[in-house]
């Protein structure tokens, strides 16, 4: 009888157990704009103000030693971002399309769509980009898309993990008042430092002093700082540009990180804890006026 009893009771354990691992976590809730897939369930959730969201419209690429999106969208507002995890019966496709779908529905304009390799490495996604590690997963089997609505932006991920696990992911970025149909502005964007310690990536406004940045290496002691140079041109096109035009607007660009470089080592910051990348005009970055400029990212 006693055994019986034991039996019944690790069973009902167990049962207990997994229904738990089903649940959302606490605190969490569905956007509002999307429902969830059915069964899934909320593994990931966080809500804030983002002064600064990069909303990616092109896959990773590999430019002068940078792994980035190709092209980014520039916006603030508030974010909601959620992951759930989805019964493992179900393929990853089978998630994405089911999103797609409803994204069409609501006559989304899809920016930016790569499935498989297409998209460039899942770690790159996960831990870079969403900063979710779960994302983590096999290569061929992801989906991207990037899509925008009058009032909201959204980024859709989906991905089977080696241990066959199917996980989807949400940004869904609600647009301040003054992004909404914006216009770029006539003033490059200011450095938020808590933006480059949380996010690891900002822009740096050329007028701004440099005294605030070397202050913040000194407090972060283990912060190692890329500085990302770019020159574009008017029409942000390559189309009709040789190698050897190409290959100068990559060395203007260079130029320009190393100037900022020279200054904070000259402040007193350790060389070694800089690295300075040109890439001329690869990055196309969407909504900002100046044709050159520098961001910092963490390396």
């Amino acid at each position: 009888m006693r055994n019986r009893i034991l039996i019944a009771f690790s069973l009902l354990f167990c049962l207990n157990s997994s229904a738990f691992a089903e649940r959302d976590i606490r605190g969490s809730s569905d956007p509002q704009l999307l429902p969830r897939f059915p069964q899934a369930w909320i593994v990931n959730f966080n809500t804030a103000k983002v002064p600064e969201y990069r909303l990616a419209s092109g896959p990773m690429k590999k430019l002068e030693g940078v792994i980035a999106p190709e092209s980014i969208i520039l916006s603030r507002g508030f974010l909601t971002r959620v992951t759930y995890r989805v019964p493992d019966s179900h393929k990853p496709e089978e998630v994405f399309n089911f999103y797609l779908k409803k994204l069409q529905a609501l006559d989304a304009t899809i920016l930016f769509q790569c499935s498989s390799r297409q998209c460039g490495s899942s770690n790159q996604w996960a831990n870079n980009y969403f900063k979710v590690s779960e994302l983590y997963g096999v290569d061929r089997s992801q989906s991207f898309l990037s899509a925008k609505l009058p009032d909201q932006q959204v980024a859709l991920y989906a991905v089977k993990r080696g241990n066959r696990r199917v996980y989807v992911h949400l940004d869904i970025l609600s647009l301040a008042e003054a992004e909404v149909d914006k216009k770029p502005s006539e003033s490059a964007p200011e450095v938020s430092l808590e933006i480059l310690k949380q996010q690891g990536f900002s822009w740096w406004n050329e007028n701004e002093s440099t005294e605030s940045l070397v202050q913040f290496m000194q407090n972060e002691a283990d912060f190692r700082l890329m500085i990302v140079g770019y020159r574009q041109l008017p029409d942000q096109s390559l189309e009709g540009l040789n190698d050897e035009e190409y290959s100068e607007l990559v060395h203007l660009s260079s130029l320009k990180a190393q100037a900022l470089a020279d200054r904070l080592v000259e402040q007193g910051i350790n060389p070694q804890r800089i690295r300075v990348v040109g890439v001329g005009p690869a990055v196309a970055v969407a909504n900002l006026p100046a044709l050159e400029g520098v961001w910092l990212q963490r390396h």
